[in-house]
């Protein structure tokens, strides 16, 4: 059985990845913590074989290696898109893997660092941003800026009552905005717009987020909106 701790401060793209993981039978999550105190009790306590490890422990990273060399446990750091301040870390962990990567890619690259693999790093030949599909740029000029704020929001997971918190409205002009984006793009709930943005690779930020990458950037989170129960509503 390979241990896994995810340590992701995105929590749609970790609860996503987390649904994916726990459907394979030699595969089993030890720990999703939050904070640096609580990933270093897990890497202590839990004897985890890899560790998923996002840009917000950067910080704290030799304490992080230091720990995990001790427990034998692999380090899998997450690119973010469009990112430059990797490089300096890649040959502190034993993998780096983009968050593009899809649910196959994940289990691959865990299972093979469990084994004592290294996991090369993948370099876009592009920014992200563009490569952005035609359609990604027609919905930029269909949607209004407001409009482009509330995409970026849902796609990072938020509620409409959070979503009209930090947009100074209410939650009835939430809903109202999300059936006209709705129509804008052909979309008929939330799912189907997260997955329209992923799919044209239409990137996304909000002024309200504390770290600037967008939260769906995998197939394996589209499974948190299901779970979350973002089909078929705007609420």
């Amino acid at each position: 059985m390979i241990n896994v701790i995810l340590a992701d401060h995105q929590s749609i793209f970790r609860m996503g990845m987390a649904s994916a993981l726990v459907a394979e039978d030699d595969i089993r999550i030890v720990g999703q913590p939050r904070s640096f105190e609580q990933l270093l009790n897990g890497l202590g306590n839990f004897r985890a074989h890899v560790l998923v490890l996002s840009s917000a422990f950067l910080g704290r990273l030799a304490e992080i290696k230091q720990t995990a060399a001790r427990q034998h446990t692999a380090i899998l750091l997450l690119e973010e898109p469009g990112s430059v301040i990797l490089t300096q870390f890649s040959t502190d962990v034993n993998g780096v893997m983009q968050r593009s990567a899809d649910e196959s890619t994940v289990v691959r690259c865990i299972r093979h660092l469990a084994r004592g693999g290294r996991v090369l790093r993948l370099v876009r030949s592009q920014p992200v941003e563009s490569q952005q599909s035609p359609v990604g740029l027609r919905l930029r000029q269909r949607l209004t800026q407001l409009e482009m704020r509330i995409v970026a929001l849902v796609a990072h997971g938020f509620k409409n009552r959070e979503i009209a918190s930090h947009l100074s409205s209410t939650e009835q002009g939430i809903k109202n905005s999300l059936r006209k984006i709705f129509d804008k793009t052909g979309v008929c709930d939330r799912l189907e717009l997260a997955l329209f943005v992923l799919h044209h690779g239409i990137v996304l930020r909000t002024e309200t987020e504390a770290h600037p990458t967008p939260a769906l950037n995998s197939l394996a989170a589209i499974q948190t909106f299901r779970d979350l129960g973002y089909r078929r509503t705007v609420n």
